[in-house]
C-alpha cells in the first residue's frame, strides 16, 4: 500500500539534491561519444580500373609551361632551355603553346630582369591570344 507523508515528514526530511545538471552532463558525454566513436562503415565492392606506370606517369605530368626572363646571359628561357634570340624564342613558345592547347603559361622574371622584356612578352601573348598566362612573384613576409 502507498503510504502519503504527512506536511511535517516532508518538511522536516533533507531536500534532495537537483539531478538536472548531472542528466545534462551525461546527455553531453554520450553524444560526444558517440560522435567521436570509430564506426565502420559499409561499402559496396567495387572493382577498380587498372593503369600501368606508364599511363600514370602521363597523367601526373603538370600542364604548365614555364617562361623565364632572366637578367644575365640569355634572357629568355622555356623551362630550362635559353635563347639568345627573341625571334628563335617566340617561335617555340608559339609552338610549345599550340601543341598543348591546355596548358598555363607561367612567366618568372628575375628580380633584376629589365622591365621591358617582361612588357615584351606579355604584349606577345596578347597579340597571339594566349590567355592563361601568370606572373610568379615571391613572398616578402611583412
Amino acid at each position: 500500500m502507498i503510504r502519503l507523508r504527512s506536511l511535517e515528514e516532508t518538511n522536516a526530511s533533507l531536500p534532495l539534491p537537483d539531478l538536472t545538471p548531472l542528466l545534462d552532463v551525461v546527455f553531453i558525454v554520450m553524444i560526444f561519444l558517440l560522435f567521436t566513436a570509430n564506426v565502420q562503415t559499409l561499402s559496396i565492392p567495387v572493382k577498380l580500373p587498372q593503369a600501368t606506370q606508364a599511363e600514370a606517369m602521363v597523367a601526373q605530368q603538370p600542364k604548365t609551361l614555364t617562361v623565364s626572363i632572366l637578367a644575365e646571359g640569355s634572357p629568355w628561357a622555356i623551362s630550362k632551355k635559353r635563347f639568345d634570340s627573341w625571334a628563335v624564342f617566340s617561335q617555340s613558345l608559339l609552338k610549345q603553346v599550340k601543341d598543348k592547347p591546355d596548358v598555363t603559361v607561367l612567366i618568372a622574371g628575375d628580380k633584376t630582369a629589365p622591365l621591358g622584356h617582361l612588357v615584351k612578352l606579355m604584349m606577345f601573348l596578347g597579340q597571339h591570344k594566349i590567355k592563361a598566362a601568370q606572373v610568379l612573384m615571391k613572398d616578402i613576409p611583412s
